[in-house]
């Protein structure tokens, strides 16, 4: 979900929720009482923002959702590590500003060295996952990212959106090992929300299971179309 070319980054992606939404009431064969988002990862934290903005939605439901960014990345890197890591990104803009060029880092990364100071998504899991689909199934995914897109990536808190989703409803679906995406926000967010609500959690090993493989994505629809029967089926 993060966007190579785009500065705004976050506030793309929720727009385009939105938009996607606009399209899909513009057309005869959908019920317009019965749409709904799903989004997984960083998907899933923007679905919890489409649905505090966006009141044409009659359900959400994120699955191994983002929802603060900047707090993970501070309990990985520890608080004072990452505000030098964000300062480098920041540095990187000023740079941008000044020369005119376009300031890009990698998404993806083994891990941070001196030699790859900065990335959007610096560890193992992530690396094996985008670089294995990457060449297998979407080889014109971007190996790379725009600095500046970084700096409203880390700001983002979707905790503080999920009171405003109410009184639409809301299901969180989270693994209980999760090493990317930390499980503690998952029901942080499940807190914060004040509407109709439900929090599942899924036995898993890592993030990327409730990606594409079984029984744990089989395990996350099957919740997911349960759910979204009492809210926007017949």
């Amino acid at each position: 979900m993060l966007n190579a070319l785009s500065t705004p980054a976050i506030r793309c992606s929720l727009e385009d929720y939105s938009n996607a939404v606009s399209y899909l009431l513009t057309r005869d064969d959908i019920d317009k009482e019965k749409v709904a988002v799903v989004g997984v990862c960083m998907g899933g934290g923007y679905a919890v923002s489409t649905g505090a903005r966006d009141k044409r939605v009659k359900a959400v439901v994120s699955v191994a959702g983002g929802y603060n960014i900047g707090g993970t990345f501070q309990q990985f890197l520890g608080v004072e590590n990452f505000a030098k890591y964000f300062r480098k990104i920041n540095d990187l803009v000023t740079k941008q500003y000044r020369t005119g060029e376009v300031q890009y880092i990698p998404t993806i990364a083994q891990s941070l060295s001196d030699n790859m100071p900065v990335a959007a998504m610096p560890n193992p899991e992530a690396y094996s996952y985008y670089d294995r689909t990457t060449k297998a199934d979407a080889p014109n995914w971007s190996d790379k990212i725009t600095a500046a897109s970084l700096q409203p990536y880390f700001i983002y808190n979707s905790i503080v959106h999920a009171p405003l989703v109410a009184p639409t409803p809301l299901l969180i679906i989270h693994g209980t090992t999760d090493t990317s995406l930390l499980p503690e926000y998952a029901q942080q967010a499940y807190d914060a929300a004040l509407g109709p609500k439900e929090l599942i959690w899924i036995e898993t090993h890592n993030h990327i299971e409730l990606y594409d493989q079984d029984p744990y994505v089989s395990e996350a629809c099957r919740q997911i179309i349960s759910w979204l029967g009492r809210y926007v089926s017949p």
